[in-house]
């Protein structure tokens, strides 16, 4: 079987990283290439990972030339609405760096040309600050395959910035694309279309880090030969598989470095399918992942659950920092009830080694008057996190959505929320990064940006919680009157990204379902008991006008969605007003690696009654497998002294018809 989770962070370098971040305005998120653990791409500045055959870009931090920057040129030549510069003086690192400045709506861009090999696996990333950019306007890295006559393979807009923002990296996660068939070169294009300055160093363009996935298929107690092995989803338009030989090995190469959650399939006519999950691919390397498949046949069916619920949503502007908010010396000085919040657990582990030390870092970083100054400490959490972690997969509206061609068949987003990627494990709980793990991958969903944050946030000992991809940490002052904060970084990783706007996630609106125990809660729950492929489509809701007609019109969605599972759209209620909400969740469990498992409890959460939310009756399902329910309940947890309850709906399944 492939190693749990290969790499491992090394972030016990925090220190130093943070004495970077501190001294300058931005610093890249990985440590030294010599310090990348396995399932990390070389960062930028390095020239060059294993199999990665360096940077393929002449002078990629504009430090080289005379008159001009060496190897770079400018495309158009001379516009009228658009200046280059070669800068001097600022730079994210050495002395120099180039900046294109628009005054019109044309375009501009300095290019270099370099070659490329079709099928191989590019990352391009760089630093990018930018200045006034209007919105309309934009600054972006691109990339444009031609083929050995010049003409147009493809272009490949990398996600799009406006606003303001010094140099930061985009991006750290490493996004990567497959050269077309047919192309023989490519444009390494920096890129400003519009109003504004766009400003680029330290640009970087090489083939991808590759390694390989081997093993064995065994089966009736031996080798098993003519099995396909393959990796889900094509990664980058690629199909891998093999069929194990007559020694039942197979062997797959030139599989690209990525986060470390490749999944693979093995199968043969009669035989029942596998799945592996948390593969990390090793740079230069191989890793091993064995399948022992036993006879039969594939389970007849996925399983699907949909579930919604209503509520009344009272309006109530966000919650702020109370003015003179501080940490006490000690938990004594907080109250019993938020006490709990304060310590770590199975999945928000403060006390891990990497989180402790990144913690004492920031908290190093602020003036010795500021480090029990709760908004000053929380904003500092906050800041580093949306600098430094990314919203995996660079996904957005902005971003392009999940079909671009950086689609990164190892992304969370993509592997929970397209309509083709499946996620790997007993059930969401087990499948997220636990925050030491999100620390050296440096990108991850929003369910894992908010459990990372919070274990920053106890560390630093300030009480936090956390709910699907939001959290809220506890402020008070001195005499004990405090408010429970809201916070998402997932908002301010995308603002500082897109437009250079930090402040979007900080101080936002209360928790819908906030957990009474230290375990945060999320978006939905099931008991497997062995680890499988399983997806979800994004937990959305619907709102409807807080009047009689409202709720009309909410019940009778969420009656055609109890027969369907199809989710009517809602109303547009007015902003700042009171509305019922349609509460959407829903898990698909491929049931391959169910075993001998034979009832499945699947449970979502609920909101519960407080000031904010009126639970309404209404509570409905939908399944492909209605004949399989044998039951459902309502399970309130309570856990003194935090206040409140957690609220969760159970279903219950017998899974004999499908498996056997």
């Amino acid at each position: 079987m492939s190693p749990a989770r290969l790499h491992r962070p090394r972030i016990l370098a925090a220190l130093a990283l943070i004495a970077n971040i501190w001294g300058c305005e931005a610093a890249p998120a990985s440590p030294p290439a010599e310090d990348a653990g396995p399932g990390l791409d070389a960062p930028p500045e390095a020239d060059g990972g294993a199999d990665g055959g360096g940077n393929l870009l002449c002078n990629p931090g504009f430090e080289q030339g005379t008159s001009a920057p060496e190897c770079w040129r400018k495309f158009p030549e001379a516009p009228q609405d658009i200046t280059y510069t070669w800068e001097s003086g600022v730079a994210h690192t050495g002395s120099r760096s180039v900046s294109v400045t628009g005054t019109h709506t044309g375009l501009g861009m300095w290019q270099q040309v370099v070659p490329v090999r079709a099928g191989t696996v590019y990352l391009l990333s760089g630093h990018v600050g930018f200045a006034n950019i209007e919105q309309g306007s934009q600054c972006n890295l691109q990339l444009v395959f031609r083929d050995q006559g010049n003409q147009l393979v493809q272009m490949i807009d990398y996600p799009r910035h406006d606003g303001a923002r010094e140099f930061a990296l985009d991006f750290p996660t490493g996004l990567k694309v497959r050269a077309p068939a047919g192309s023989a070169t490519v444009e390494v294009n920096l890129f400003l279309r519009g109003k504004g300055k766009a400003l680029f160093d330290d640009v970087y363009f090489a083939p991808s880090p590759i390694g390989a996935i081997a093993g064995s298929v065994t089966g009736a107690g031996g080798p098993l030969a003519g099995a396909k092995v393959s990796i889900w989803g094509d990664p980058w338009g690629k199909v891998y598989e093999a069929l194990s030989d007559a020694s039942g090995s197979y062997r797959l190469d030139d599989v690209p470095v990525a986060f470390p959650r490749y999944i693979l399939l093995a199968g043969k006519a009669g035989y029942q399918t596998r799945a592996q999950g948390r593969v990390a691919v090793v740079a230069g390397g191989s890793t091993t992942v064995d399948f022992d498949l036993a006879a039969g046949a594939d389970p007849k069916d996925d399983l699907r659950v949909k579930f919604g619920s209503l509520d009344l949503a009272h309006f109530a502007p966000a919650a702020r920092i109370p003015a003179g908010a501080a940490i006490p010396a000690d938990e004594t000085g907080y109250p019993d009830a938020v006490k709990p919040f304060l310590q770590p657990d199975e999945y928000i582990d403060s006390d891990h080694p990497d989180v402790a030390a990144l913690a004492a870092g920031l908290r190093a970083g602020l003036p010795a008057d500021k480090r029990s100054d709760t908004r000053e400490v929380a904003w500092t959490v906050y800041e580093w996190v949306s600098k430094n972690i990314d919203h995996d997969g660079v996904y957005s509206v902005e971003g392009g959505g999940l079909d671009q061609p950086y689609q990164d068949v190892t992304s969370g987003i993509w592997q929970t929320i397209s309509g083709e990627g499946w996620a790997w494990g007993k059930d969401f709980y087990d499948w997220t990064y636990r925050p030491h793990e999100l620390l050296a991958v440096q990108g991850g969903i929003c369910v894992e940006h908010a459990i990372l944050v919070s274990a920053l946030l106890r560390n630093l000992w300030i009480p936090a919680r956390s709910f699907s991809g939001a959290l809220e940490f506890w402020a008070q002052t001195p005499d004990r009157n405090g408010a429970w904060v809201g916070m998402s970084t997932t908002g301010g990783r995308t603002g500082f990204r897109e437009h250079g706007d930090l402040g979007s996630g900080f101080e936002v609106g209360r928790l819908a379902m906030p957990p009474v125990t230290p375990k945060p809660v999320i978006h939905e729950d099931w008991d497997a008991e062995n680890p499988g492929i399983w997806r979800e489509r994004h937990p959305w809701g619907e709102g409807y006008e807080a009047t009689a007609a409202g709720l009309a019109q909410a019940k009778a969605d969420l009656s055609q969605f109890e027969a369907t599972g199809d989710a009517p759209g809602g109303q547009q209620p007015a902003p700042g007003s009171d509305v019922y909400q349609i509460h959407y969740r829903d898990i698909t469990v491929n049931l391959f690696n169910i075993g001998a498992q034979r009832t499945l409890d699947a449970r979502f959460p609920m909101t519960a009654p407080s000031a904010e939310h009126e639970p309404q009756p209404e509570n409905v399902y939908w399944t492909n497998h209605p004949e399989c329910v044998t039951r459902t309940w309502i399970q309130e947890v309570s856990s003194p002294p935090a206040e409140g309850v957690e609220r969760w709906f159970h279903i219950e399944f017998d899974l004999m018809s499908l498996v056997d």
